[in-house]
């Protein structure tokens, strides 16, 4: 095994002709850093050939915070990153010896190829789960009192009674001629009103 002044545990190949995907062990928290800094040493050492894509398995999520939207993706798998490419003795040292790598994952002292389909049903499980039911979370719990901001309602003031499955749109319970009505709105129509 080769050594390194890092400290890293280096993974021996397992060689292919065939382009393969690994997972490559990273501080957690630096998946971006080593994704741009595998990319730039690609480039330098003339690899690109033998490295067709660099994934990291992100999912968006929307929070709400004082009436405004804002969405940020969020990493599935901290600490891992994912690389399609065709592993070989140099390429597996480009990226062990670069910072913040731990190593490429496998068995023992071999990494080991992820299975055929993997990456991309994983992929495809991570966009629908994005698509279906982005998560909301905001700072606003059932029983809070709230200020409708705009709409036919506005500036009347209720109790959050409920929140629909993804969290984007709340029921109210407001004081309509004298009787409480359940009324949906849009999370972006209310705030929190603070005693």
């Amino acid at each position: 095994m080769m050594k390194n002044t890092s400290n890293n545990v280096y993974t021996k190949p397992t060689f292919s002709d065939q382009p393969n995907w690994y997972v490559v062990q990273t501080y957690v928290g630096f998946e971006d850093v080593v994704k741009g800094n595998l990319e730039q040493k690609f480039e330098n050492l003339g690899q690109k050939d033998k490295v067709f894509e660099i994934y990291i398995p992100t999912i968006t999520l929307t929070t709400i915070k004082n009436g405004k939207r804002k969405q940020k993706e969020q990493k599935v798998y901290p600490g891992y990153i994912y690389v399609h490419m065709i592993l070989d003795e140099e390429l597996a040292y480009t990226i062990q010896s670069t910072q913040y790598v731990s190593k490429i994952a496998g068995t023992g002292e071999f990494a080991v190829a992820l299975e055929d389909g993997y990456v991309e049903k994983l992929k495809q499980k991570l966009a629908e789960q994005t698509e279906e039911s982005t998560t909301v979370q905001a700072d606003l719990d059932t029983g809070d009192l709230v200020k409708v901001t705009e709409g036919p309602f506005k500036d009347m003031q209720g109790k959050i009674s409920g929140f629909n499955a993804t969290k984007d749109r709340v029921s109210l319970l407001l004081k309509v001629f004298e009787r409480e009505t359940n009324v949906e709105l849009d999370i972006l129509q209310i705030e929190k009103v603070i005693k």
